[in-house]
């Protein structure tokens, strides 16, 4: 969060002796309006890319319980222009935080790049239970199990707070998510239709299969049949050797796993993978639960849901995905009439190991189209 300049502070650039009575008071008053926009201007100022924390207070869930002390991190890059609406957010994926998104922005041709800083201002977002943002293993008086559980649009009321309250964001041109980012672009689609011109879900769905959910069942049963898990209440990381071989086996195809790793160097491999994360256990257990219960239709269907929304839809599915079936996303843009890509690399989930270029080309040609008139 940005800190206010006490007042004092400030009246002491004005010797007393030097001014009037009348003088002082037009000058403290001037003083007290320019404090009123230091977050703003801080918040242009300040170092692109670094880790902010924007205190929301109490974050009120769609369960109708709370989080007390509610925090998201979040990061910014490039410059909002005069009128606050060249925003485009990006929010992170299962298990990642902002930080691993920042290869994401920058204003030189590469192949990762999605968001141009040149021309728009990005917001990466830490999601909850990320360990930056309020999670499990952070939160000082719903800590370990007693934190509440959230959804994908809990997650994305409270990236809205942060862009509305903290920085005085009157539009967003666009959302682009990968994985559970995917998941939370959807939702913003549904959650602020008038709020958000395009959005480009990448590798997302609209709503969990049940074969999605299986996959993060699997891994949640593994993590709570750990012994050191101990129903969340444990003082040391367990390793959870079982549940990170699972998450990796589901992330990509059998056929770029083989060629990845030879043959002779399996051993050593799989002790890679099996090494502890570092996402804490209760955060994974918590995000994943997100997904079980991730479904921005309720009920409506889909077609309907689609067809509904003013907001103009890239949608980018990988054929081979075992982490994300691309159905439900593909029959939204069907249902939308929207432009797709569907990446047929060997990566499948891991799209930007292998398509990042494809990826890269037609998001940021449908970024750069003209935006669309405000609603």
């Amino acid at each position: 969060m940005f800190t206010q300049a006490a007042a004092p502070e400030k009246e002491r650039m004005y010797p007393r002796g030097m001014i009037t009575g009348l003088l002082e008071h037009v000058l403290r008053r001037v003083v007290m309006v320019g404090l009123l926009s230091v977050p703003l201007l801080a918040q242009e100022a300040a170092e692109e890319g670094r880790q902010e924390i924007a205190d929301l207070g109490t974050c009120k869930l769609g369960s109708g319980q709370v989080i007390q002390d509610c925090r998201i991190g979040y990061r910014t890059f490039g410059r909002l222009d005069p009128g606050r609406t060249n925003v485009v957010v990006v929010p992170s994926w299962l298990n990642g935080r902002s930080e691993d998104l920042r290869g994401f922005f920058g204003v030189q041709t590469s192949p990762h790049r999605l968001v141009d800083t040149s021309r728009f201002f990005g917001v990466a977002f830490d999601a909850l239970g990320d360990g930056v943002s309020s999670s499990p293993s952070n939160s000082p008086r719903q800590h370990a199990a007693q934190f509440p559980e959230f959804s994908t649009e809990d997650m994305v009321r409270a990236e809205y707070r942060v862009l509305t309250e903290v920085l005085h964001v009157r539009h967003v041109h666009a959302a682009v998510g990968l994985s559970l980012g995917g998941h939370q672009v959807f939702a913003w689609s549904v959650l602020y239709p008038e709020f958000i011109d395009r959005a480009v879900p990448i590798i997302g769905s609209p709503q969990a299969t049940n074969f999605d959910r299986l996959s993060k069942q699997i891994v949640i049963d593994a993590i709570e049949a750990d012994p050191d898990y101990n129903h969340g209440n444990y003082t040391k990381q367990p390793a959870l050797k079982l549940a990170n071989e699972i998450g990796v086996m589901m992330l990509s195809t059998p056929a770029y796993r083989n060629a990845e790793v030879p043959r002779d160097q399996y051993a050593s491999w799989l002790e890679k993978i099996e090494s502890p994360q570092r996402q804490d256990a209760n955060d994974r257990v918590w995000q994943a639960r997100s997904i079980l219960t991730h479904d921005v239709l309720h009920g409506r269907p889909l077609e309907e849901v689609a067809r509904s929304l003013p907001v103009k839809f890239f949608v980018i599915v990988a054929a081979e995905d075992r982490m994300v079936a691309p159905a439900p996303a593909l029959a939204w843009a069907t249902a939308a009439g929207a432009e797709t890509y569907v990446s047929r690399g060997e990566c499948a989930h891991l799209i930007m190991n292998c398509d990042a270029e494809a990826v890269h080309e037609r998001v940021e040609r449908f970024l750069s189209a003209s935006p669309a008139p405000q609603h």
